[in-house]
Formats: C-alpha cells, structure tokens, sequence
C-alpha cells in the first residue's frame, strides 16, 4: 500500500499569496499535485495533514477544493490550526467521511493498512489540543481493529522538536493521546504537519514522521535561548516536498521528495556495468554500487 501525504498548503484565493505576498502557496500547491500525478506508481490515498487554508475562509477552501479535485488518488483531508473547524465541515462537506458534528475525526476501514484522522485543533491557539473526550474517541476506534495494522495522522506532532516558537507551550497537551497509542501495537506510524520541515522520532513506541510543507518551510533554529519575544521567526524557501508511506506488509517506509524534479544521472556506463557484473558471477558476495 502506498500512502501520499502533503501537509501545510495555506491555500489562499485567487491572485493572493500568503504570508504577506511572500509565498505562491497555490502555484506551488499545484506544482506539488503536477508531481504527485507523475508518479509511478501512483499513491492509493493521499493524505492532507493539516493547515489546508491559510486563514480558513470559505473563499480559500472554495480555491482548495478546485485544486484537490486534480489529484488522480482519493483524498483524506485532516484539520489544522490555520483551518476553522465549522467552515472546514461546511466548505469540505463533499468529502462525506467527515463528521456533521463535533470534532473531526474519522477512520478509513482502508487494506491492508487502517486510517485514523484526528482533530488535534484548538479553539484557543495554535498549538494542539487532545482532550479526554477525543482520547476516548481514539481508544474505542483502536480497540475495534487492534490486530490491524493502524496509521494515525494528525496536525500536531505529539513531541517538542526543539525549534521553540513553533513547539508553543510544548508537548504536554498530547498525553491523553500517548497514554492511549502507547496500548497498541498495531500503531505502525503516526504522520504529522505543522512543523514544515521533515522530522523522524518516536513517542509511546511508536514511529512518527513529520513532512515538509507543499508550501515554505520552517527555519531550522535549534538555539536554546531563541526568544519570540525579542527574535523573528524565520521561513526559508527551501524546496517544497511531500512524503510517500509505503507498507511492504511487515513495515512501514517513508520516502521525502521534493517537489522539483531533479536531472538524473547514471552512476556507471552500461557497459562497464555488465563488465562488472560478469567479474561478480563467481564470487559468493552481492554486487552493490
């Protein structure tokens, strides 16, 4: 099974730009679904983690559903601080998986590999929030399939990543949801947003990844003493990438792409490739560049 995920579009309405004019959000979007399409083979299910719209306005997610509609795969689409929950539900509605009311939250009974979409949203700030009711959702979804294996995908990654002004207040609003996956096994990887750059670790046990944004990426500051207060934050405009999932039966891969493809190059003249092969027939040992 092979699962897309983009994250972080900031989809904006036409002839606007996000951040202050400063990043093409859409015509980068777009670029970023020009290179999904292409590829081969092609993703079963993309998922979108977040941060959709970059102010939530019905005008943005009207431009969104416009340049979702190109993608050849099904879409899953997950909230994120940028989005506004009721707005969301409304302007999306046609994605009929999501909920008509309450958090928005939902599984994909999808083989081999299960999808649980959460809501990590606040109402209050950017940084995410699960509460007791969303951990009894999530838990009672688990307990459903809890030999099947599970990806779980949300805005927030549910760690501090040591860039501090975007890890907020920090981590501890994500224990409900880590005392719940730190009961399941079958959890092979949660996936996240929100951060805009790629990042790998693990929380309760379990493998988590963050992608890169389709759109600008986060600074890396992993200084100690950075100080919002008295430091800008900084995007830079790196490459936009997204992530591929690939599940091989046993485990889960993921692969970082950028959105620019790049010139490809042989390593070695064909040639010179069947010499060396030939050279490797009689020895007891695995040919490797």
């Amino acid at each position: 099974m092979l699962i897309a995920q983009i994250t972080d579009l900031h989809v904006v309405e036409d002839n606007a730009k996000a951040y202050g004019d400063k990043v093409d959000s859409n015509a980068l979007l777009t670029a970023a679904i020009d290179r999904l399409n292409r590829l081969s083979p092609q993703p079963e299910l993309v998922i979108a983690t977040g941060d959709l719209a970059d102010h939530g306005r019905p005008e943005e997610y009207r431009k969104l559903r416009e340049l979702l509609a190109r993608i050849s795969a099904p879409v899953a689409v997950v909230i994120g601080n940028h989005d506004k929950r009721e707005i969301f539900r409304q302007e999306l509605a046609h994605f009929d998986y999501l909920p008509k009311t309450g958090f928005l939250h939902y599984v994909m009974e999808t083989r081999p590999v299960r999808i649980i979409a959460l809501d990590s949203t606040s109402d209050h700030r950017h940084d995410g929030d699960f509460c007791n009711e969303r951990a009894a959702w999530l838990n009672s979804r688990l307990a459903e399939a809890a030999d099947v294996p599970t990806l779980i995908a949300l805005h927030h990654p549910p760690f501090d990543t040591g860039i501090k002004w975007m890890d907020g207040q920090g981590s501890a609003w994500a224990k409900p949801l880590l005392d719940v996956i730190a009961r399941y096994p079958n959890i092979v990887r949660l996936i996240c947003g929100h951060l805009h750059r790629p990042i790998f670790t693990e929380v309760s046990g379990r493998a988590v990844t963050v992608s890169p944004s389709t759109a600008h990426q986060v600074a890396l500051d992993l200084s100690p003493d950075f100080d919002i207060m008295k430091q800008l934050p900084e995007f830079e405009l790196e490459p936009p990438g997204f992530q591929l999932h690939s599940w091989d039966g046993a485990r889960l891969r993921t692969h970082s792409l950028h959105v620019q493809e790049w010139e490809r190059v042989e390593p070695i003249s064909r040639e010179a490739l069947a010499r060396l092969i030939a050279s490797h027939q009689t020895e007891e040992k695995t040919f490797a560049f």
